[in-house]
């Protein structure tokens, strides 16, 4: 099974890890796991907030929970997002590239038709 992807944006989840964890946890509960991650992703990037503290600890928690369902790139800009509200880095770059990253995994949860 091939990583869906978006064209030229690289892999956004790793398709191979949700066939593994279908036969691990079935499909119902795959997809509530993917429905969760639908809505962590909506409450953990709001718009305008600038709670370094906050962002922080919100890219932690999402880095963890799409990494785990196979959505790669989304958890790796997380990280970066993270690391770099730790060290006291600019974080616009890493902000914006972690939201286009959202988005292309909320696009991909659509196409395998996961809702909140």
């Amino acid at each position: 099974m091939e990583p869906i992807s978006d064209k030229g944006s690289g892999t956004v989840c790793d398709e191979a890890t949700l066939a593994e964890l279908e036969v691990l946890l079935g499909r119902d509960h795959l997809k509530r796991l993917l429905s969760l991650l639908v809505v962590e992703i909506h409450v953990r990037f709001p718009a305008g907030n600038d709670d370094r503290t906050a962002i922080a600890q919100d890219a932690h928690a999402l880095l963890a929970s799409s990494g785990s369902l196979g959505f790669l790139d989304l958890s790796r800009c997380c990280s970066v997002i993270e690391q770099a509200c730790l060290k006291g880095d600019d974080i616009a770059i890493p902000l914006q590239k972690g939201r286009v990253a959202a988005a292309r995994a909320l696009t991909a949860l659509a196409a395998l038709g996961v809702r909140e």
